[in-house]
């Protein structure tokens, strides 16, 4: 907006000066000629202005509107720049006789079905609801438990950490050992490879610094901690992986957790260049676009995305990125 007034202001002190030339030197053949000129110079410098200042409806085609106006300007000297900002307010205080929607039809998505284990008789309700509702019966509850036991963690901690104050015992003690039991799985392996590193060889040893950062990363990306424990888990995480990419410095594995870890603790400056350094370990597409595509989603950088969403192979091994790749695949 600001370098179309601009151009309006060039418009109006040239045209001006224009005027003045040819009145002072009407009878001067080179006078009429250098009015001309510049009068021309003026309608270009008028026709970018006030394309600049119509609605972004009345801009296309880009071409045609800008000849569309320089012709008014040329042709009509005074009473077309008059018509042309007569035509700019009635462009923003009328609407559009045909307006672009946002809004197109797309494929329905495709879905991946969890069958239920045989014999455990869900309906197809929200397994939220089934979990939290009082008006669900116990058995019912029971065996939904049963059922969130066998996922990751990382999708039904919440609702896990919802039952805990349930006023069943048996649905809150089911959830509690659960979560209990995943928690300990990770801190057992946790301890062995704390052991096992203190009479480590230097070779062992950057192989469990790998192994310590996963783990504890585990512990936050699982939703198995939370509060201090869960900042814990990732600085630990955060510090082995840098003690094992001392090691190795062209680890594009740790250079990759290094960036998811920089993402949960909003550092995205950070996180990209981990993951663009992965890129050039050769690390294939597959894995570093969507964490880079992601980055550029949070922040508004659309375009970006479905570049990076793009340049994933069609035949990825990953059938759940395979989708995220066909939708932003441009048609």
């Amino acid at each position: 907006m600001f370098a179309s007034v601009r151009f309006l202001i060039y418009a109006l002190f040239v045209e001006v000066g224009a005027l003045y030339l040819m009145l002072t030197g009407a009878d001067n053949r080179w006078g009429l000629l250098t009015y001309l000129a510049l009068h021309t110079l003026a309608s270009l410098a008028l026709a970018r202005g006030v394309w600049g200042v119509l609605p972004r409806h009345y801009q296309e085609p880009v071409g045609l509107t800008q000849l569309l106006l320089f012709s008014l300007a040329l042709f009509v000297p005074l009473v077309g720049l008059v018509a042309m900002l007569i035509g700019v307010g009635i462009g923003y205080a009328l609407p559009a006789v045909s307006r672009e929607e946002p809004f197109v039809t797309v494929r329905v998505p495709s879905f991946t079905p969890v069958p239920a284990p045989s014999g455990a008789g869900f309906r197809q309700e929200d397994l939220r609801t089934l979990l939290t509702s009082p008006d669900t019966s116990t058995e019912l509850r029971l065996q939904g438990m049963l059922t969130v036991r066998d996922m990751p963690t990382r999708f039904t901690g919440s609702v896990l950490r919802e039952v805990l104050g349930d006023a069943v015992d048996d649905v809150r003690l089911l959830a509690y050992g659960i979560l209990d039991q995943k928690e300990k799985q990770l801190t057992q392996q946790i301890d062995r490879a704390m052991r096992l590193l203190e009479t480590a060889s230097p070779a062992r040893a950057y192989r469990l610094h790998r192994r310590l950062a996963e783990l504890y990363w585990e512990l936050a990306y699982q939703d198995l901690v939370q509060g201090d424990i869960r900042e814990l888990s990732l600085r630990q995480s955060f510090q082995y992986v840098d003690r094992a990419l001392s090691e190795k410095p062209d680890d594009a594995g740790m250079w990759l957790l290094r960036g998811r870890i920089l993402m949960v603790d909003g550092d995205l400056e950070e996180a990209d260049k981990s993951f663009r350094f992965c890129v050039l370990l050769g690390l294939p597409a597959s894995r570093v676009n969507p964490w880079l595509a992601e980055l550029a989603l949070w922040q508004g950088q659309y375009r970006q995305v479905r570049e990076l969403m793009s340049d994933i192979a069609e035949d990825s091994k990953f059938t759940s990125l395979d989708k995220a790749v066909r939708y932003w695949r441009p048609a």
